[in-house]
């Protein structure tokens, strides 16, 4: 048992004893020691102290959990389950991650210092996936195709949809649980296996996951998870022949490694990557809706998500406005701690990433811009906390170009539509977009014209369960959500019958 640590304080007496048992991997519906006795630390980033370590899995560890995977994929009580069951499963699951929403959201919290009403508001919507998938099962089905040959004959033919078998995924330390479920459900909806790698930075969700699912009789084998790092774990599992697919979010230079490494294989790729989501306010927008949409999409859990809004583009009418507007907003945003009811910024998760923003902002201060942010004064001087930054910038600069994965947005006027959209269009990512306008027809036809996976118009909502979420060019390709993610996990077979 390791020792409490001070800096946990304020949790759950629940989420205080899960941390208190040793780091260990699920595999086959046990609990298992990895091979090597490397640990990796949990660092609370609200305090930059340790609070807990987990595994670090080997190669010969995820060996272990893709064979228990490819066991239970061969076996045809589980890839052809009843559909009525495999609704009823992944409702129990439901059932389980609501009853513990509670725990789950302080580890979400303790992992990535994401506000712990964000967190709840977050582990809910991954109920509403669930249950969204849960009703899938019975919907999965073929077609019949009328065939006619030269030579005569009568024909039958049809397609048939079946599970591919192991599905790896590696997931990001962001909002891990509410992915981690994006994997999983079409996985229990159909008939597939999963081996799950978590990130170092933010395991123990995950981990919880995996004493729910066996609290509501998921089979041994289904969910397997291996903590560890990426370049032993996480290429392990890239490079595993028995693996028939790879399901990756995270940034693009590692999705770009894993589709390399995958491909030694042949297994299919989907990749959720980088970001960096335009925002454009037209003069004629409801400033009162706008300002705020704005700052949601660049400010929730202190921008780092990878649909966050980090580039504004402002019609020059209103620019002035909306930058003073939106940096009072910003400056009214209470930056805390987590577990404090009155925060609406944590911290960001490590001391790397908050040099990394800090460097983009002296950046764009050496490149001419103009930042807005409250003095460092105004934000707590232990753990990993950022500022809430508008920088007023130009198109050319690299804060305009490159992920900050912070909370940063940088703004720019323009004249005419045709200008914002080429100037949305112009960076390599695609994967968000955000429209504000009082005009429809002027707002459908500039998302009809975006480079983006999804466009929200006159507000920034959260994802929802029939709404499909992945990207375009270098933000990757493939589906999470929505019935596009199902054929991600399933085969069509043709069957051909002679019937004369």
């Amino acid at each position: 048992m390791l020792e409490q640590k001070s800096n946990v304080v304020g949790y759950s007496d629940t989420t205080l004893d899960l941390l208190q048992e040793p780091g260990k991997l699920f595999i086959a519906g046990n609990w298992v020691d990895a091979r090597s006795t490397e640990r990796l630390a949990v660092v609370n980033p609200a305090t930059a102290e340790e609070a807990t370590v987990i595994a670090s899995a080997t190669v010969e560890d995820v060996n272990d959990a893709v064979a228990a995977a490819k066991a239970l994929a061969a076996d045809e009580a589980w890839s052809r389950m009843a559909p009525e069951k495999r609704e009823a499963l992944i409702n129990r699951l439901a059932d389980a991650v609501e009853k513990n929403s509670h725990t789950l959201a302080e580890f979400e919290s303790l992992d990535v210092g994401m506000p712990l009403g964000v967190a709840q508001f977050i582990i809910s919507l991954t109920v509403s996936s669930l249950r969204y998938m849960a009703g899938w099962p019975s919907k999965i089905e073929g077609r019949s195709i009328p065939v006619s040959y030269p030579m005569g004959g009568e024909h039958f033919a049809c397609t048939v949809r079946e599970p591919i078998g192991v599905v790896g995924a590696i997931i990001p330390w962001n909002i891990p649980f509410m992915i981690a479920i994006w994997k999983l459900a079409p996985i229990l909806a159909t008939g597939c296996t999963l081996v799950l790698k978590p990130s170092e930075e933010a395991s123990q969700s995950v981990l919880m996951l995996g004493r729910l699912a066996q609290q509501v009789g998921i089979p041994d084998g289904v969910l397997n998870i291996v903590t560890g790092t990426g370049p032993i774990a996480g290429e392990a599992l890239a490079r595993h022949a028995d693996v028939a697919k790879i399901s990756f979010t995270g940034s693009t230079s590692t999705g770009r490694t894993v589709a390399r490494i995958a491909a030694d294989t042949t297994k299919r790729v989907s990749l959720e990557l980088g970001g960096k989501s335009p925002q454009i306010v037209f003069a004629n927008a409801d400033l009162d809706v706008a300002i705020p949409g704005v700052a949601d999409s660049i400010f929730l859990n202190s921008g780092q998500t990878c649909v966050a809004g980090s580039r504004l583009y402002v019609q020059r009418k209103v620019y002035d406005q909306v930058i003073e507007r939106l940096a009072e907003h910003a400056a009214n945003l209470t930056v805390g701690h987590p577990m404090d009811s009155n925060t609406h910024l944590g911290p960001v998760i490590n001391a790397r990433q908050k040099r990394r923003i800090e460097t983009y902002l002296s950046e764009a201060r050496a490149q001419g811009g103009v930042l807005h942010a409250r003095s460092s004064a105004d934000i707590p001087e232990d753990g990993f906390y950022v500022s809430p930054t508008v920088v007023e910038a130009q198109q050319d600069m690299t804060i305009l170009k490159e992920e900050v994965f912070g909370p940063v947005i940088a703004a720019v006027p323009f004249d005419e539509q045709e200008e914002a959209i080429a100037m949305a269009n112009e960076n390599p990512y695609g994967l968000s977009a955000y429209v504000y306008s009082s005009d429809m027809s002027e707002a459908l036809s500039t998302s009809t014209r975006l480079q983006a996976g999804r466009v929200l118009v006159n507000g920034a909502p959260p994802p929802y369960p029939s709404i499909p979420e992945g990207g375009r060019k270098a933000s990757g390709y493939g589906r999470d959500q929505g019935p596009e993610s199902l054929d991600g996990y399933l085969d069509t077979k043709a069957i051909l019958i002679t019937m004369s």
